[in-house]
């Protein structure tokens, strides 16, 4: 880090340059000047990080070498070191910044305190600007390898060429890469109380570290549904198998250790950039036949003549229809049926107690009520240890589920009327595109006699309800955020941009746009 000095007295600047330790402080090169044009030209010619100046001096002033430095650079640490306490000199110091005005006669312990002080804020902002230059990468990274997986950033050498130069990043369609595609089931973990979203960042973050040994998540895509999740990590270079395979033998130990996944591992063979599109089809493809295997490790250009597990056949629609009924003997025997036409091997019991409980999670998120009870029940919790030790314990587990869900839903009814069970539904939901019938469906009565109650006990119907909500959302997101209005529209449930702007000047009485423009000037009139 260099360090300019600026003093007509050259007898300042040679016991400031004499007592400084310079090794010590990380001062690579100490610059001198006598005068502000003279210490201008050695900035442009040195770009010092560190200047010391005085103000009153030949040819130009400090104020105006201030000023030259802050407009090439703002990073630039400045300190005044002079004679002068005028008043408009310290205003402009402080206009500018400055890390310290000293005056003189001047004690070089001070001078020693304001040029450390100078380079530790100097230091800050060299690693602040690598924090910001590292998520750009992560961001534009992530963006890239997204639209590649996807299609988006075309298939053809040429317009995939023309995507990257236009991205500036520093490979082409034809550098060669290699992806890991992980399917991990989420069902375990979200029963051991991760968060969902908490669980798929940190996923992504696990794949580079251990993929690629990078701290981040630039290169990992990330896809998932409410039971699997899919990770793409794209690694540059042809790594051969072997160390691709080690590599994703600590990925799957730690998943299983610190995060409840059991993730599989499919490997691609390397391929250009510009295929990356078909590559992702080919995995998705082949994963379908592997994703139970868990643990296990393929490689693309491998024959998969594993024996795939015996098809459990659970229809969720059929169990959703014994739950919504309250049908417990056609669930009894439809649980039965199926435990007894599979091989009940550990590996089925858990494949089948896995997508059972994701189908009562279905059917609460759905109904507009928490599942984790699910998971925290005693009574769930002992079964569900002993679960996939046979088919009596199974079918045990099954009918507690059934009997948990059953006290639940009765206990919702009883404890809370049809209206208020519908605003509450309203509530959590109205930025999906919900309607009278799925709100009839929580609140257990039809949508006709839904609307008519509704209609008298608040006075509105229920879209006009819902459309009350959104505007109320959208209204607070023009204030608060910097989104464009097309997205806030798309946010709160609008996908018709023109009926989003339709509705909210009939509530507010003015255009979305204009209400953003006045709010934003301090104009309260609506």
């Amino acid at each position: 880090m260099k360090l300019l000095v600026c003093d007509d007295d050259i007898s300042t600047i040679d016991v400031i340059q004499s007592q400084l330790d310079c090794s010590q402080l990380g001062i690579s090169k100490i610059l001198r000047a006598y005068n502000g044009q003279m210490a201008m030209d050695i900035f442009d010619e040195e770009h010092p990080k560190l200047i010391l100046c005085d103000i009153d001096m030949p040819v130009a002033n400090g104020i105006d070498v201030l000023e030259h430095v802050y407009e090439a650079d703002k990073d630039v640490e400045f300190s005044f070191l002079t004679c002068y306490e005028k008043f408009e000199y310290a205003k402009k110091a402080i206009q500018y910044g400055v890390t310290s005005y000293l005056t003189k006669p001047f004690d070089l312990e001070e001078v020693k305190v304001c040029i450390q002080q100078m380079i530790a804020n100097a230091r800050k902002k060299q690693e602040a600007g690598k924090i910001a230059s590292r998520s750009q990468y992560d961001s534009l990274m992530s963006s890239i390898l997204r639209q590649a997986s996807d299609g988006v950033l075309g298939t053809s050498r040429d317009i995939v060429n023309a995507g990257l130069r236009l991205n500036g990043v520093d490979f082409d369609a034809d550098s060669k890469w290699r992806i890991v595609f992980t399917c991990s089931d989420m069902t375990d973990a979200i029963r051991k109380t991760w968060n969902k979203e908490l669980l798929v960042f940190t996923a992504s973050r696990i794949h580079d570290e251990a993929l690629l040994e990078y701290i981040g998540s630039a290169h990992t895509v990330v896809n998932s549904d409410d039971r699997f999740l899919w990770c793409f990590c794209f690694i540059q270079g042809l790594i051969d198998d072997e160390e691709l395979k080690k590599r994703c033998e600590k990925l799957i130990s730690f998943c299983e250790d610190h995060m409840s996944l059991r993730p599989v591992a499919l490997i691609s063979d390397p391929f250009s950039f510009y295929e990356a599109s078909n590559v992702v089809c080919d995995l998705y493809d082949q994963m379908r036949k592997i994703r139970y295997f868990s643990g296990r490790i393929f490689f693309q250009n491998e024959q998969f003549n594993y024996e795939v597990k015996d098809d459990i056949g659970l229809n969720e629609n059929q169990i959703l229809w014994y739950l919504k009924k309250r049908d417990e003997s056609g669930y009894r025997e439809y649980i039965d049926s199926l435990l007894n036409r599979i091989e009940c091997t550990q590996e089925n019991l858990d494949q089948f107690r896995k997508e059972l409980i994701n189908i009562f999670v279905t059917y609460f998120r759905d109904n507009g009520m928490s599942s984790n009870f699910i998971f925290m029940n005693p009574q769930i919790m002992a079964a569900d240890e002993k679960a996939t030790e046979s088919r009596m314990q199974m079918a045990n587990y099954t009918d507690i589920l059934f009997s948990v869900q059953q006290s639940k839903l009765q206990e919702s009814i009883d404890s809370e009327d049809i209206i208020v069970r519908a605003k509450k539904y309203i509530d959590e939901n109205f930025r999906e595109n919900i309607d009278r019938n799925d709100v009839a469906a929580v609140t257990f009565v039809t949508p006709n006699y839904l609307s008519k109650l509704f209609k008298n006990n608040m006075n509105m119907n229920l879209r006009e309800y819902i459309n009350q909500l959104r505007i109320e959302e959208a209204k607070r997101l023009l204030l608060s955020t910097s989104m464009s209005v097309s997205e806030i529209a798309s946010y709160v449930g609008y996908y018709n941009i023109s009926y989003f702007s339709t509705v909210f000047h009939k509530q507010v009485g003015i255009s979305p746009y204009d209400w953003r423009n006045q709010k934003g000037n301090g104009n309260e009139t609506e």
